[in-house]
């Protein structure tokens, strides 16, 4: 079976529309590219497949350099060359804010796409240890099989060099398993991130630096893993924030809450983990904690706020949470997201709340991955 790829989505793959009206996601495919596919799936309405021969390659594609690639879930974007990636993300971002949220190319004041270092990026990790081997790697792709690795090519140096020791991976692995939640692989999971000067693995606290701000982070609990564009972020969402009296929900560490508390400006945090608050409280003294979910906090806290700051997880915002900011009045939402499938839902939900969209940044933080994050200004709409 032959198709011509129309687009890249969510997910890496590529996509066309079938005769039959059908979907088609084929993994391995490029914009543009005349391919011939095997199917995975058929499901109601759409066809999951992956790529078996490439007979119209992009001008963009390129040759894998990581021997694991294709077995390895980690990555989905190798075979594109990582300076076309940046901007094939955002034109995913593009048309998901289109398709799903009615919001326009046209109406965005469109920032200039970030990118950072396409290699050896990564300070973040979740390693799976087979003990009965001694095998430490990843999953493989739509499969709870490990695929043993000696190195990676996006983790930074320390991350590489444990790996590369394994025995500290393991110890923590010995030390770990009984304690464990249960889990859908045989494997024991090891989170481990690269602080400036020491790793961590699980809830030990290890100083990360970024622009200037110091953060005690854990390996459990949240934090970007590409700490070479995070600062960036930071600067955007301080150089877009209205006011003083700020809220920052979904705050994690405080990434955001250090950067906008230099200006001597109010805050206010919300978190429901509270490991990531007991963090937050050694970065940044001086802030308002409250340690709840933000969907329970907004549904009891009246305030007066001039900007309020988003960072859910990939789920987006809870149903109520919109209406919830919008009742608080911000002449300003600033919404950072890791998935523009749900962010593109909830700015169709800020506009019924009176709140246009009207700045838009990408930041690839996820080299040769399909993930990125993107940055939208929210103001409200004159009456």
């Amino acid at each position: 079976m032959v198709a011509r790829i129309e687009k890249l989505v969510q997910g890496g793959s590529g996509f066309t529309r079938l005769e039959t009206g059908e979907s088609l996601f084929v993994q391995g495919a490029l914009s543009g590219e005349l391919v011939a596919y095997e199917i995975d799936q058929v499901k109601k309405g759409y066809i999951n497949a992956h790529t078996t021969k490439v007979l119209e390659p992009s001008k963009d594609r390129v040759d894998p350099p990581c021997p694991y690639y294709g077995i390895c879930g980690g990555c989905d974007l190798q075979h594109l060359a990582s300076e076309r990636q940046a901007e094939a993300k955002l034109n995913l971002v593009l048309d998901n804010l289109s398709r799903i949220g009615s919001v326009s190319s046209g109406s965005l004041n469109i920032e200039p796409t970030v990118g950072g270092p396409f290699w050896a990026y990564r300070s973040r990790v979740r390693f799976h240890v087979d003990l009965a081997s001694n095998d430490i790697g990843f999953l493989a792709k739509k499969s709870n099989t490990l695929v043993p690795i000696r190195s990676c090519p996006i983790l930074v140096d320390a991350l590489n060099e444990v790996l590369a020791r394994k025995n500290a991976i393991l110890e923590v692995a010995r030390k770990t398993r009984f304690s464990q939640k249960s889990s859908k692989t045989p494997y024991v999971e090891i989170n481990a991130f690269a602080g400036d000067k020491k790793i961590s693995f699980g809830d030990e606290a290890v100083l990360a630096t970024v622009d200037g701000h110091g953060f005690w982070v854990s390996a459990n609990v949240f934090f970007q893993g590409n700490r070479y564009l995070l600062g960036q972020m930071g600067q955007f969402v301080q150089s877009y924030c209205l006011g003083n009296e700020v809220m920052d929900l979904y705050s994690g560490v405080g990434t955001f809450s250090s950067f906008l508390s230099q200006k001597g400006r109010k805050i206010v945090s919300v978190e429901r983990d509270r490991l990531c608050l007991s963090l937050a409280k050694r970065n940044i003294p001086d802030v308002e904690f409250f340690t709840d979910s933000v969907e329970q906090w907004g549904k009891s806290k009246k305030r007066v706020v001039d900007t309020v700051v988003v960072d859910p997880p990939r789920t987006g915002l809870e149903d109520s949470v919109p209406a919830q900011i919008a009742k608080w009045k911000p002449a300003r939402i600033i919404y950072i997201s890791c998935n523009s499938v749900t962010l593109s839902r909830d700015l169709q939900r800020f506009s019924e709340q009176g709140y246009t969209a009207s700045v838009l940044k990408v930041f690839d933080l996820y080299p040769q991955t399909f993930h990125q994050e993107v940055a939208v200004v929210l103001d409200r709409k004159e009456l």
